[in-house]
């Protein structure tokens, strides 16, 4: 009996330890970072590589990783792979560098596009195979987050953040503009995002920027820090302006701003046009209404014959003037017919018309007060007619006719080598422009992976009007453009406004720019090295990643087929490396699955 006694008391010693020592393992792994440290080594063997240094594809070779670093490439059997190591079947498949999407929105407070806090998020980066994130716009948490993806404690692609954004009325004085970069610099973030104020006013859009000797201590700041710089296009400055700093853009539809269709620095322009037409508009419908109500017969049959051919040019005027009107609609970057060079040459012509018609109104005008007989209403009404003519005319002549030509294939090729000869990089963002054409917004809105998102965000997402821009052609013609300025070699970036905007949704907006980019005439080598090496080169982090390479870090996506003949299969890697860490299709899967889970 005693010895069934101490036989249970060590049983239940043993058990008590044992609970014990399970308990404090568990603790133990508790506590541990949520991302474990990669294992000593992966080796990725058999593989086709692509390193985006150049256009070639390396068979049968032997990537090994070791931690977050690629540490040897070289053919398979002169590459050893050391003893328990993660070794990854690469025969029949194509390894290329990680992708990055240069153009993010990271934090939690956008109204028409709420994201997870914690970079929740991060799981459908890098189920697309993004391994790289640039946020432009970005506060102490986002510091926080890339601190721990380096440190290994939380998955995600590898995050580059700006602050917060540099623009009035935030900051105003030279003084101010400095004091801002240089404490960005200090507290530690990547780049700098240059950003104008869009405020609606009567009806319209109207924009405030840096003062000219501001922007210039900005770009000056910039530079002295050593940190890139890149954002909208100071509009209210000019194309001169930034053609001389060389300031970075964020978006291609920039352009249209600051080159095509510059409205918003020249809204006096607007208003001129605007405030002819409604003079002649009304001159011309009160002598119309007066005739057919049978009013003034008597001082109609009275006027002078001057005064009749006023009247009558001002109405062959008006009808010129409404008709340019029309041929600007069609023929502005965004409408139907943009690639019309008939429609501006018919323009120049109606504006020409109006020239001359306007040369005519004046010199009938004088005649109308050198007439001692005439009357005051008629001296006015020709006086009137007159300025309205000749303000149009200046309008036509100083900005709408030199800008119609701006948009033809010459006018766009100027641009081109005018950005290429001051060394502009451009962030594409083309997806941002199919978001007011209809077609494309519903393409856009069957996403997959907005199914992921936030139930608030898709919910939004799915409530958003239908657009009502008939004709919208925007995201053709920047398209048109992006080829152009692919043709002059200007570094383009690929970016997407993801989260910044509604239906931009993380890792597939990529790929859809990819499409885009090829679509805008490069091939796919060159919309995968925007991608890529691109981005990196102009963080200035080029010795980091965007290549396959040894020293590069181990941001890695392995692909089924050749994505330098079909670029789709980048779309469904079959695993991904971000930092050294392999996250295979299924891990991949299942983090999308908890995702949705999540709500």
């Amino acid at each position: 009996m005693l010895g069934m006694n101490l036989l249970l008391k060590s049983s239940e010693r043993i058990i008590i330890v044992g609970f014990l020592a399970l308990t404090s393992t568990h603790m133990a792994l508790a506590q541990q970072p949520l991302v474990r440290s990669p294992s000593s080594a992966i080796a990725i063997v058999n593989v086709s590589v692509i390193p985006m240094d150049r256009e070639r594809v390396e068979a049968g070779q032997t990537v090994l990783v070791r931690g977050d670093r690629i540490v040897a490439i070289g053919a398979a059997g002169e590459v050893p792979v050391p003893g328990g190591a993660t070794v990854i079947d690469g025969a029949g498949r194509y390894l290329v560098p990680g992708l990055t999407d240069a153009h993010v929105h990271l934090t939690t407070d956008m109204p028409w596009a709420p994201v997870r806090p914690d970079f929740g998020d991060a799981p459908l980066y890098l189920a697309y195979g993004v391994t790289t994130v640039v946020n432009l716009r970005g506060t102490p948490t986002q510091l926080e987050w890339r601190r721990r993806i380096e440190a290994g404690e939380l998955l995600g692609p590898t995050i580059y953040t700006s602050g917060e954004f540099v623009n009035e009325p935030r900051v105003n004085t030279p003084e101010e503009v400095q004091r801002e970069i240089v404490a960005q610099a200090r507290e530690g973030y990547d780049l700098i995002k240059f950003h104008e104020v869009w405020t609606p006013v009567a009806g319209y859009v109207t924009t405030t920027g840096l003062s000219l000797p501001a922007y210039l201590k900005m770009i000056e700041s910039a530079r002295e820090e050593g940190i890139p710089l890149v954002g909208h296009a100071p509009v209210n400055l000019g194309l001169d302006v930034l053609l001389q700093t060389h300031q970075s853009l964020a978006h291609m539809g920039m352009l249209g701003n600051i080159y095509f269709l510059p409205v918003v620095s020249h809204f006096e322009f607007l208003l001129v046009t605007a405030g002819a037409l409604v003079v002649l508009i009304v001159f011309v419908a009160t002598c119309g209404v007066a005739a057919l109500i049978g009013r003034w017969r008597t001082a109609i049959r009275r006027r002078s014959a001057t005064l009749s051919r006023v009247r009558s040019l001002t109405g062959w005027e008006l009808l010129a003037g409404l008709l340019a009107l029309a041929c600007l609609a069609l023929f502005w970057p965004a409408g139907p017919l943009f690639e019309s060079v008939t429609l501006r040459l018919v323009f120049t012509v109606l504006a020409l018309f109006i020239a001359a018609a306007t040369v005519l109104l004046v010199v009938l005008t004088t005649k109308i007060w050198r007439n001692t007989n005439a009357s005051m209403l008629a001296r006015i009404q020709g006086s009137l007619v007159s300025i309205a003519s000749l303000a149009l005319t200046c309008a036509l002549a100083i900005f709408w006719v030199p800008i119609s030509w701006r948009s033809t294939n010459s006018g766009i090729e100027r641009l081109a080598k005018q950005l290429h000869d001051a060394g502009i990089s451009v962030q594409t963002t083309l997806v941002v422009y199919e978001i007011p054409n209809a077609r494309a917004r519903l393409r856009l809105i069957q996403d997959p992976a907005i199914n992921y998102l936030r139930a608030d965000t898709r919910d939004r997402w799915h409530r958003l009007p239908q657009p009502r821009f008939p004709g919208y052609r925007y995201d053709a013609f920047m398209k048109k453009v992006t080829g152009a300025l692919h043709r002059a070699g200007v570094s383009l970036v690929a970016g997407t406004d993801a989260m910044g905007l509604p239906l931009s949704a993380p890792g597939t907006s990529l790929h859809r720019e990819l499409e885009l980019l090829i679509e805008s005439g490069l091939t796919p080598y060159q919309a995968i090295r925007a991608a890529t090496s691109n981005p990196a080169l102009f963080l200035g982090k080029d010795q980091e990643f965007g290549t396959v390479a040894v020293g590069k870090r181990a941001d890695l996506l392995l692909v089924g087929e050749n994505p330098l003949r079909d670029l789709t299969t980048l779309k469904d890697p079959i695993g991904v490396m971000v930092r050294g860490k392999w996250l295979e299709r299924e891990e991949l899967q299942r983090m999308l699955a908890a995702l949705r889970a999540k709500g």
